[in-house]
């Protein structure tokens, strides 16, 4: 049997058959196992394409949001500040510091200090991230960083929200029966940002339903309302010092955001 065998390999090694088959059959697989590795290579490449549409697509969408909050912080910048300078009329017509004061002026105060000037600093498309886990397709790292701080920030200024809102309605309470229920409304319905100056044909044929010693009456026999307007004004005045640093913020993550575009190149 042994003999028998070795006339089988002499032959075949004498015809090079063996060889030969040998020769293809690697080759045969050498092709199979090329085309599956330029396979895997060609759907990780599309992978890789379609992630990076979906990170452009977010990143698009987070600036379309944070230059939103951007631009409403920037408009309720302004009634804050038209809200500070009116508490702190009021303040000086309590102190003694106007001597003729404008009886208007201190309606608008006693009307508009009592408002909460709210407003939204949070962006859906990092809701959806977080919520779904897509955070980990953020590749620049200073975005990863700022997004990560989103949240904290957020809860310290409901926590903020929670502290001062109060001064904010027990005021309003506390004068809610000084003026005129018309002179309420009126003041309501026509104060904004192209008729806060007095000079405004708005107020031109206003006058007052509200007697002008009932109003310094009224102000002068609340009880405490100079340390509560004081709180009041201390609470809206730091809530302005945040809504400057807000808005520098969303300046900066902008130009983050731009950066990364302009770095993925065009679409």
């Amino acid at each position: 049997m042994p003999r028998f065998f070795n006339r089988i390999r002499k032959q075949l090694a004498k015809d090079n058959k063996f060889f030969q088959y040998s020769r293809y059959a690697i080759g045969e697989i050498l092709l199979v196992v090329i085309g599956i590795l330029i396979a895997l290579q060609v759907d990780n490449w599309n992978e890789t394409i379609q992630e990076r549409e979906v990170y452009r697509s977010y990143l698009l969408r987070l600036r379309s949001d944070i230059g939103l909050i951007r631009e409403t912080v920037r408009q309720k910048k302004v009634w804050e500040e038209e809200l500070i300078g009116l508490a702190k009329y009021q303040l000086d017509v309590l102190m003694g510091k106007e001597s003729k004061p404008d009886p208007l002026k201190l309606a608008m105060s006693i009307e508009f200090t009592g408002s909460v000037n709210r407003y939204e600093i949070s962006s859906p498309t990092y809701k959806e991230l977080n919520s779904t886990g897509r955070l980990a397709l953020i590749e620049n790292d200073s975005i990863k960083d700022f997004l990560s701080s989103y949240d904290l920030y957020i809860a310290l200024r409901e926590d903020q929200k929670a502290e001062w809102d109060p001064w904010i309605h027990e005021y309003r309470r506390e004068v809610r029966n000084i003026l005129h229920p018309e002179d309420r409304r009126y003041i309501d319905l026509a104060f904004g940002s192209e008729n806060a100056d007095l000079q405004s044909p708005a107020w031109k044929d206003f006058k007052l339903r509200t007697p002008e010693e009932d109003l310094y009456q009224g102000l002068f026999a609340t009880p405490d309302l100079h340390g509560l307007l004081r709180d009041v004004l201390t609470a809206r005045e730091i809530t302005l010092i945040f809504m400057e640093r807000e808005i520098r913020s969303c300046s900066y993550f902008l130009v983050l955001i731009a950066s990364e575009l302009e770095r993925l190149g065009p679409e």
